[in-house]
């Protein structure tokens, strides 16, 4: 998740954004931008490392002669993404330490990496925890770990450091009419809406009660605690827009808000939004609006889950080829270019942990079919942060543009004790929805900073006229494949249910295995992987899983 709203909005006093047809503004066209003057502003486009990860497939001679170095490991695991830590964090905490964690980037932390500047932290993605369901049995574990947990109710949850729930004025929304405080699913829409928007909640109520055959859940978090029963299976057939269609809920303002809870969490729209997983979004989490955040967002559980196998980490470092068979008892070679040395070294172990990125399996591993990642797509996602000499007057936490193609943007500085209108920084999150991901993803990487910045600004001075005077630098992510999109069709595809089946000594370890990039899912996926292998070497652990 690279940002999410937890809590359910009424679209409040707009006249334009969707329509029921769905037509959604792309980024502003580059003919409207000549009003915004970028000349006085400074930045960069930064990471991810792609041009590290395409020598892959640029013929890198290097890549080609047999490794300089042999090492012997039990367990390698590949990719410092949230899976990734997880698994080693797991295998850490239960006295394991006979393992390598192998990450391209300078740092770890996948989309929940985090930078800062001489004013603040800021996310370069994700950038708050929902408070866990009961059903998260690790996240409540890593919480507790990190001093998070300050007590229990009568009722035994957990109550948390209010110092780290997100303070107030948390959310706000732009309209025609001005910031509208708040954006929570209360009475005050207009009289024509109020019909469905009622509907709408009935079935959120309906869902979140609902038990299958099985006696599950109907939609729980992580997935895997789901109801398997057809009848909520079926939703994942049909795409939320056709849903709502087919309950003749044709509320503008209703429709625009679902479409950015899909835009939001999935990086997908009404239409590429498979129902299954937009009610997952509505009714998996309990009804609680409070979240965890801080300045550099959700690095602050990266920093924890690294310190923990600090040893083990290497950063840099390009899996660029997987020796394994289908026999698990034969081991797994991991061919690596060490790029902080530019040497190619080799791992040979009795496990890789692989999580990366499904699509990549089939380029990396030898002999792994390509139909085994059939069906996985990603969105593409730009992050830009943006470092003013001030905040907006009555900014909050989250403030949302209705008439954007953007999310709208957070304020790292939100968290501290003093609310002051001095320098800030604001994260803006877009995700590129409005073409094909495969389209979207060229122009991402085509478009120069010059006009991406531009883009920005122009989007923001819906909102703020004359933004561009008191923005001092805008520091722009560039996302390719920011997540795994849950289409239509796919979540409870037999593509995607296979996909976690393990390839000789290779298990999988991804968000994707989910089909939803949150993090509880991750770090779901990453420990599970974890205590297999603990179960299997007969070392002792306690398992940090429901049952």
């Amino acid at each position: 998740m690279l940002r999410a709203s937890p809590a359910l909005v009424t679209v409040l006093g707009a006249s334009a954004g969707l329509t029921a047809g769905g037509c959604r503004p792309g980024p502003p066209p580059v003919d409207a931008l000549g009003a915004i003057d970028v000349s006085g502003i400074r930045g960069e486009i930064v990471g991810a490392s792609a041009g590290l990860g395409h020598r892959l497939r640029g013929g890198d001679p290097l890549l080609g002669q047999p490794p300089t170095e042999v090492h012997d490991v039990p367990v390698v695991i590949a990719g410092g993404g949230i899976a990734g830590l997880s698994a080693g964090w797991k295998l850490a905490r239960s006295g394991y330490d006979d393992f390598v964690l192998l990450e391209l980037e300078s740092t770890p932390g996948g989309n929940a990496r985090w930078g800062q500047n001489a004013v603040s932290a800021y996310p370069w993605g994700a950038h708050y925890l929902p408070l866990p369901t009961g059903e998260a049995t690790a996240v409540r574990e890593l919480l507790d770990e990190m001093g998070l947990v300050v007590g229990h109710d009568a009722d035994g949850h957990p109550r948390y450091d209010e110092r780290h729930l997100c303070h107030t004025p948390q959310e706000r929304l732009y309209t025609d009419d001005g910031w509208q405080p708040g954006i929570s699913l209360a009475a005050v829409a207009r009289p024509e809406d109020a019909g469905d928007i009622a509907a709408f909640e009935t079935q959120i109520e309906h869902f979140r009660a609902a038990r299958g055959a099985d006696g599950r859940k109907a939609f729980a978090l992580p997935m895997a605690y789901s109801s398997t029963d057809p009848s909520f299976r079926a939703l994942d057939g049909l795409s939320m827009r056709a849903f709502m269609d087919r309950e003749g809920w044709w509320s503008e303002r209703l429709r625009w808000y679902v479409d950015y809870c899909c835009r939001d969490d999935y990086g997908c729209t009404l239409d590429t939004t498979s129902a299954w997983a937009g009610w997952h979004y509505f009714c998996a989490r309990d009804d609680e609006d409070d979240v965890l955040t801080w300045p550099e967002g959700n690095g602050r559980l990266v920093r924890h889950l690294a310190d923990a196998q600090h040893p083990q980490i290497r950063t840099r470092q390009l899996v660029y080829r997987v020796h394994a068979s289908a026999a698990r008892e034969q081991g797994v070679e991991i061919d690596v270019l060490d790029a902080a040395r530019e040497t190619t070294v080799r791992y040979r172990a009795e496990r890789l942990i692989f999580a990366l990125p499904r699509f990549l399996a089939p380029h990396l591993i030898t002999g792994y079919e390509r139909t085994r990642s059939a069906g996985f797509t990603y969105s593409p996602w730009l992050v830009a942060n943006l470092t003013v000499d001030r905040l907006p007057r009555d900014v909050a936490w989250d403030n949302v543009l209705y008439h954007s193609p953007s999310l709208g943007y957070v304020v790292a500085t939100h968290q501290n004790l003093r609310m002051a209108t001095d320098a800030s920084v604001l994260t803006y999150y877009l995700p590129l929805t409005h073409a094909d991901p495969n389209v979207a993803r060229q122009e991402l990487l085509a478009t120069p900073w010059q006009d991406w910045t531009a883009r920005i600004l122009a989007d923001l001075s819906l909102a703020h006229p004359g933004i561009e005077t008191w923005v001092r630098r805008v520091d722009i992510m560039q996302w390719g494949h920011a997540m795994v999109r849950p289409t239509p069709g796919f979540l409870w595809s037999e593509a995607r249910q296979r996909a976690a089946d393990s390839y000789g000594a290779v298990t999988f370890a991804h968000s994707d295995m989910s089909g939803l990039s949150l993090f509880e899912e991750a770090q779901y996926r990453g420990v599970v992987a974890a205590e297999d292998w603990l179960r299997e070497r007969g070392h002792p652990f306690t398992s940090s899983l429901a049952t």
